[in-house]
Formats: C-alpha cells, sequence, structure tokens
C-alpha cells in the first residue's frame, strides 16, 4: 500500500495545490481501539486476516454507524469479516477486467479503464438489497466495487466503500506516477469521493434538471468532510 498512501499525501493530488483542494492527514495506526479511532474522520481497511481483524471488529463497526467512513479493501473469505459482520455476502470471483462509473471509476482524476485483479478476490450478491450503488462491474457481470453515501447504509453511520480486490489498488497492480494506471485512477477518484463529502450520485434526470498486502491500516482524518457535515 506504500503506493497509495505515497499518492494520497502528495500535495500535486491533494491540497491547495493539488488536482483536488482538499486537504487530508494520514495516521497509521498500530492499535484499533474506540480511543485510537476517537477524532478519525475515515478508516481504510487493507487485506487484514479475519482473525487479526476480529478484537477490532466492534469498535470500527461502533465508529462506522458512528460517523466514521470505512473503506474495505477485502480479498477473500479469510480476509472480509468487516464486511460479512455488515452482511454484505461476498463468493469468488473470476479473474476479468472491471469497469464503472462515477464518482468512483470517473471523477476529478480521470477515467478508470479495465481495472485488474490479482491472487483471490471476491464479488458482491446482495449490495442493492442493503440500499448500496453498484460502482463497478467485471466483464462477467460480477459486481467487484460498491458503495454507500453518508446515512445509505443506516442512519447516521459514515460513508462505506468496498472493494473485492486489495491488489486492484495497491502496489502490485496499480503505479501513482505522473499518469496513473486504471487502479490508480480508481483509488484516487475514491478519495476524492471521500473528501468531498460521499454524498448519492443523482439520478440521471436530476442532473439534467441541473445543468449537468500485508496488514495496514491507515486512519485518515476528512477534515474537509468533517467540516461538511
Amino acid at each position: 500500500m506504500s503506493g497509495f498512501l505515497g499518492a494520497i499525501t502528495s500535495s500535486s493530488n491533494f491540497g491547495p495545490t493539488g488536482i483536488d483542494h482538499q486537504s487530508l492527514s494520514v495516521v497509521q495506526l498500530s492499535s484499533v481501539t474506540s480511543g485510537t479511532l476517537a477524532g478519525v474522520n475515515g478508516l481504510i481497511v487493507p487485506w487484514w486476516n479475519n482473525s487479526q481483524a476480529s478484537p477490532s471488529q466492534t469498535a470500527i463497526l461502533n465508529a462506522f454507524h458512528s460517523g466514521t467512513d470505512l473503506w474495505l479493501l477485502e480479498d477473500d473469505s479469510s480476509h472480509n469479516s468487516l464486511g460479512t459482520a455488515l452482511g454484505i455476502s461476498s463468493t469468488n470471483a473470476t479473474n476479468a477486467f472491471s469497469n464503472g462509473s462515477a464518482p468512483l471509476f470517473s471523477g476529478l482524476f480521470g477515467t478508470a479503464v479495465n481495472t485488474t485483479v490479482s491472487g483471490n478476490f471476491d464479488q458482491f450478491t446482495n449490495i442493492p438489497a442493503l440500499g448500496g450503488t453498484i460502482a463497478g462491474v467485471n466483464t462477467n457481470g460480477e459486481v467487484t466495487v460498491a458503495y454507500w453515501a453518508r446515512g445509505a447504509f443506516a442512519p447516521g453511520s459514515g460513508a462505506l466503500v468496498i472493494f473485492g480486490d486489495v491488489d486492484t489498488i495497491s502496489n502490485f497492480t496499480a503505479t501513482y506516477g505522473v499518469t496513473p494506471n486504471a487502479g490508480g485512477i480508481l483509488a484516487l477518484n475514491t478519495t476524492a469521493w471521500l473528501l468531498n463529502g460521499a454524498q448519492a450520485i443523482p439520478e440521471p434526470s436530476t442532473c439534467a434538471l441541473l445543468g449537468l498486502g500485508g496488514l495496514l491500516l491507515l486512519a485518515r482524518r476528512w477534515r474537509a468532510a468533517r467540516a461538511a457535515r
């Protein structure tokens, strides 16, 4: 995740002189408890073994239901305990390109075309039933990326983003150079969406009316997003 970490803390991407003018600060947590999560506006959870995640699960879910944004980067049945605890059903996916639309696949940082997976990866089978929005589907019709705007998963909850494979945006498949690849664009667009309020995307008719791994936890302070609440 070092490439991702470098990209979201780069002043050329986020901050007054960046593509997205919103600023953020990043903290890597050595432990995840209700105490360490206090004051954290967003939490990114990459590839975390279920048994390792278990002691922190209650604190994370309580924070999410109290308004903390949550970004889950899953992988397989051994690394999906938080999604499972939220009732998100997942099964093994096939190895195929994923594409999607705004706000995650298309946004400030461009359009992510043909994002890839590596190793083990999941698909999600009940996103609409939980009030979520399908953001990305692979070429075999399997749901690989989904999101909930703030308050959409449950009253008072933070925003929720879930990916079926951490490798989609990690250093294995995503580069964050001058011209990021598809996984890099997807990661940066998702970060921007969270920073800028994580609002639901209007229906097309409304738009017309408006004229329009390793074990790593990154606690992110969505400062601009917090101010918007």
